[in-house]
């Protein structure tokens, strides 16, 4: 089968690899969706660190058509996965916080992903698609997860504000999950103003252009100077941690989502934190969000398509990932069509 290798960072090679297959407790899935993340990215680079080589690719959907020994799931399923699948067993496992197991499969990191045709998962991280869920649409179930796993960490509560800094796909994403938790303003700031102005279509009362504002004094100035109750930063550069502690009110919380290099550290006032009552939390991947989000997507409530600007074919992986880097006008989010 043909697959996007990741032989080493800088180095993403299409080319021909053995067939999956499943061995006990697997399936063997043929994939027919896949979308380009900002991690597939931070892998290419050297940000984060793979287990090359490796496949890339692990917000997908796809057939079952293959399945091995102790698998109940008919060939023909039509099947969502999980890429983030826990072993159930280790310490973390059972203390029911797999975010952090110690055996962590990670689909596209540490095992072969689904820029490919085919690829072997486990049964524990497989989910049947919700009928008239399509396959481009559930590709975006992983996605969709971590955005509710940052949601729940937020805590929100109805009547409160917020603030989300990042207008890419997931800032995206979580403007559709704030809005939909009965908050009284929510402010989104970021760098185009074609992707603002779809967050005021998903709900945004408010919109910054970081290119031509200040993002601090126009939060206050929206806020008679309090700031907002939440703040979620989506980008994951230490600047943004910095400012969104800035932007909480007194009492505040302030949620990590984006994924900053592995390294990068920001700087703050521990004293500030103090006084403020600040509390600053993670959101990390998505555990026992998934379920929740294939749901969401299948009764519409989150909008997806409007994310889906560019279609590739396997051998384009490359340019999506350039796309992510580059960023061009009217670009958020490409999907790789089998």
């Amino acid at each position: 089968m043909k697959a996007a290798v990741l032989e080493a960072p800088g180095q993403l090679v299409v080319k021909e690899v053995p067939d999956p297959r499943a061995g006990p407790g697997e399936l063997v899935v043929k994939v027919k969706a896949c979308g380009v993340c900002g991690t597939d990215v931070n892998l290419y680079t050297g940000k984060y660190t793979a287990r090359c080589p490796v496949i890339l690719g692990h917000e997908f959907a796809g057939e079952v058509v293959e399945v091995g020994p102790g698998v109940d799931l008919p060939v023909g399923s039509r099947v969502t996965v999980d890429p983030n699948e826990s072993c159930g067993a280790c310490y973390w496992c059972h203390s029911g916080q797999p975010t952090f197991c110690q055996n962590m499969a990670a689909y596209g990191v540490l095992r072969d992903g689904a820029f490919a045709e085919y690829v072997a998962v486990g049964t524990r991280g497989t989910y049947p698609l919700p009928a008239g869920l399509d396959y481009e649409v559930a590709s975006f179930t992983e996605p969709v997860s971590c955005a509710l796993r940052g949601a729940d960490r937020a805590g929100y509560r109805a009547g409160e504000t917020a603030t989300i800094i990042g207008d890419g796909p997931m800032g995206l994403l979580h403007v559709q999950l704030a809005a939909r938790s009965g908050l009284s303003r929510i402010i989104v700031a970021g760098h185009h103003d074609e992707k603002l102005e779809l967050a005021r279509k998903f709900g945004a009362s408010d919109v910054v252009n970081a290119r031509r504002e200040d993002v601090q004094a126009a939060v206050m100035e929206l806020t008679q100077g309090f700031g907002t109750d939440v703040v979620l930063e989506v980008v994951g550069q230490p600047p943004a941690v910095e400012l969104a502690l800035r932007l909480a009110k007194k009492g505040g919380r302030i949620v990590i989502f984006g994924f900053a290099a592995e390294g990068a550290t920001a700087t703050f006032s521990p004293f500030e934190v103090l006084s403020r009552e600040l509390t600053i939390l993670g959101g990390w991947v998505n555990p026992y969000t998934f379920p929740r989000a294939t749901e969401l997507l299948a009764a519409g409530g989150v909008d997806v398509r409007p994310l889906l600007t560019t279609y590739l074919s396997l051998e384009q992986v490359k340019r999506g990932i350039d796309l992510m880097m580059d960023k061009p006008q009217g670009f958020i989010k490409s999907l790789v069509r089998m």
